[in-house]
């Protein structure tokens, strides 16, 4: 009915109630419609929920009829029971290619459109891969079908559809080049840092000629000193001063 800023309004019974907008995901939209069934009808179910047993319905299920209830339940073959209130499902005899994931048959019957936008080559395997046994294809165009499941059938993103200088390639690869750059100037300055360590050590280890000139005049200096001393020594001994 209408949409405010926390809430969307819908009428039930003749009543407008509003719903908030955390609860959307817990929703479903059906279009009330008669349908007879009996014994062995084929059924596929379109919402999640629990039997009158407790046990589990799962969306996109494909169960069988076994009895409809005076009371409004209806009873499957598998032994569970749906409740009389529980009506989201419709004839499980026909169902999408989407849909027939994970489901295996003997035999597959499939229904081309010829839509181009309805037919890709994922869409294809899926349906080619269902059938234990054999599948029958019906289409109107043969020539359209082929050409549709050579499509991969990846969409493309609206990023990648935009101006170049704008597209997520475009973004990823500036990113890519920004991060690369960063990494080499790391590495040359940490390359250069080890560099100058080792140059730093090669210099502390090594002896400049002017300081072994100057260590030279020392040595000889102090061999001078050593040997007067030794002398005058020697010469106090024997009675002769200097």
């Amino acid at each position: 009915m209408g949409i405010t800023e926390k809430h969307l309004l819908v009428q039930a019974n003749n009543c407008i109630r509003p719903v908030s907008f955390k609860h959307l995901d817990k929703i479903t939209v059906c279009q009330p419609k008669e349908l007879a069934l009996s014994s062995g009808d084929r059924l596929q179910l379109k919402a999640n929920g629990d039997g009158t047993d407790g046990r589990k319905l799962a969306n996109g299920e494909l169960v069988t009829v076994k009895k409809v209830h005076s009371d409004g339940r209806i009873a499957l073959e598998d032994g569970r029971m749906l409740d009389k209130d529980y009506r989201q499902f419709v004839r499980g005899y026909a169902v999408t290619s989407y849909a027939a994931q994970g489901k295996t048959m003997d035999d597959v019957l499939f229904s081309d459109s010829a839509v181009k936008a309805a037919t890709n080559e994922k869409q294809w395997y899926v349906t080619i891969s269902r059938g234990r046994k054999g599948i029958k294809i019906f289409t109107a165009d043969k020539i359209q079908l082929r050409q549709n499941v050579a499509r991969s059938g990846d969409r493309t993103l609206a990023l990648d559809i935009a101006r170049p200088e704008e597209s997520f390639a475009h973004r990823l690869a500036q990113i890519w080049n920004r991060g690369l750059a960063y990494v080499l100037d790391v590495r040359r300055s940490q390359r250069e840092s080890a560099q100058r360590q080792a140059q730093d050590i090669g210099e502390s280890e090594s002896v400049k000629p002017s300081e072994i000139v100057s260590q030279s005049q020392t040595i000889r200096q102090t061999r001078t000193i050593v040997h007067k001393q030794h002398q005058t020594q020697r010469y106090g001994r024997g009675g002769i001063g200097v």
